[in-house]
């Protein structure tokens, strides 16, 4: 799942998933209240095997949703990866302690987004395989 209100980033990181060949289902939702509803309307085993999330999103920030996720014994298991531009070591301290595997900067280029989503997959295969 890929959660950012810049419908552009959730094109280019999608292309890029496209690009490398990932064929899975990426759903998109612009922030965390939609994630959220989805999440209560689907069971469990339709759970995403990892959220790619932007630090900053209307309605509740990357703390609030990741907090939400890692207390909710349903998806406290689905790694999240913060994708964001400019993010400040304190924040990024935060996000971590809060239980987000790990933050990237989001990339300038084309094929920087394409190594994202290389490490991203193998990522979202690992936590399938769990």
């Amino acid at each position: 799942m890929i959660v950012d209100d810049d419908e552009d980033d959730r094109m280019i990181i999608d292309e890029a998933f496209k690009e490398i060949g990932y064929e899975c289902e990426i759903k998109k939702f612009i922030g965390g209240k939609a994630l959220f509803h989805y999440l209560s309307q689907v069971d469990q085993e339709l759970y995403p095997s990892l959220i790619v999330l932007d630090n900053t999103l209307p309605e509740m920030d990357a703390i609030d949703v990741v907090r939400k996720l890692k207390n909710n014994p349903k998806s406290k298991s689905i790694p999240v990866v913060v994708y964001t531009s400019g993010i400040s070591p304190a924040k990024k301290d935060e996000l971590l302690a809060a239980g987000v595997f790990t933050c990237i900067e989001k990339g300038a280029v084309m094929r920087d987004v394409v190594a994202v989503a290389k490490g991203l997959k193998r990522l979202a295969e690992e936590h399938i395989r769990d």
